[in-house]
């Protein structure tokens, strides 16, 4: 397993580690998080019936592989002793008993996970062989790429040039502030590292200070650089700018209360807020939206809080 360090397999074909979802499983899926299932009958000297890559996105590297492996003439235990001997001894192993409810197959009985660093290895064994579209399957093997600097690499100047150019267009900003009832959480949550937003989420951005000591923590605002060419929402940590391919279509949910207590919605792309079911700042923000950016999609969803 030695070539694993600089990449992966699925069936004949060996891409290196770098290689963007679309390039390994082309036209597979169209946005958001990627993953899809690809015939492969070996990996790694293991025999398999399927591999799946899966990436953040489609225009980004598969940073793991999961490999479905196919059943054997010999008790499964025997690929945990086929890779110890291989890669040593698991850095972590856990053993648990077939559920005594439902399918034995949808039971997991051992789990160990091997950390080589930039690589990490898995072994998942199910209570019984489970069934899928490619035949029955004993169990996973997992393939992961650990080295998120390098995944991130070619895409953290793109990113880092949307934050500057927000940054150049909030001076001078004049935000139109929308109320929130509740304090914000899930939208205005301090954004983590710039990689890992890079290779998910390029399309949140860090809130300019300008804009920032605006909003405060109950409010959120829409705002454009000065000659109104490029619109934003802010919220007190994160912001999203508008019109983008995955900015484009904008979410307003209204929750009634039923079992919970409902809530009111805005989403765009991964940026989001919440608030108090029937509380006005959201619905506020939709229609100036609606007013004023007549290239974006906005859906209105409604149903009860069950």
């Amino acid at each position: 397993m030695d070539d694993a360090v600089t990449g992966f397999r699925i069936g004949e074909a060996f891409h290196p580690w770098g290689t963007l979802f679309d390039i390994a499983a082309p036209g597979r899926v169209g946005r958001g998080y990627a993953a899809a299932k690809l015939p492969c009958a070996t990996a790694w000297g293991l025999r398999t019936i399927y591999a799946e890559p899966s990436a953040a996105r489609p225009d980004r590297p598969v940073t793991a592989v999961a490999y479905e492996l196919a059943e054997m003439d010999r008790p499964a235990r025997y690929l945990l002793a086929e890779l110890v001997f291989r890669l040593g001894q698991p850095d972590e192993i856990e053993r648990s008993a077939p559920s005594e409810h439902g399918l034995a197959c949808d039971s997991v009985v051992l789990h160990a996970r091997w950390r080589r660093d930039p690589i990490a290895f898995s072994l998942s064994l199910y209570g019984a062989p489970r069934p899928s579209e490619f035949g029955p399957g004993l169990g996973k093997f997992y393939l992961s790429w650990t080295d998120t600097e390098a995944a991130a690499a070619p895409f953290l100047a793109q990113w880092r040039a949307a934050n500057q150019t927000a940054e150049a267009d909030a001076s001078g900003a004049a935000p139109r502030l929308f109320s929130l009832q509740y304090p914000i959480e899930d939208g205005g949550l301090r954004l983590g590292e710039p990689r890992r937003l890079a290779l998910a989420t390029p399309e949140l951005l860090q809130t300019p200070k300008i804009i920032a000591d605006h909003v405060g923590s109950r409010s959120f605002c829409l705002w454009s650089d000065s000659l109104a060419e490029r619109w934003y929402l802010s919220c007190l940590f994160s912001t999203v700018p508008l019109g983008g391919p995955d900015t484009s279509r904008v979410q307003f949910l209204e929750i009634a209360p039923a079992k919970a207590g409902g809530f009111s919605g805005l989403e765009v792309g991964s940026w989001s807020l919440r608030d108090a079911y029937g509380a006005r700042g959201i619905a506020d923000a939709i229609e100036v939206l609606r007013a004023t950016q007549p290239h974006l999609t906005i859906e209105h969803h409604t149903g009860y809080d069950v």
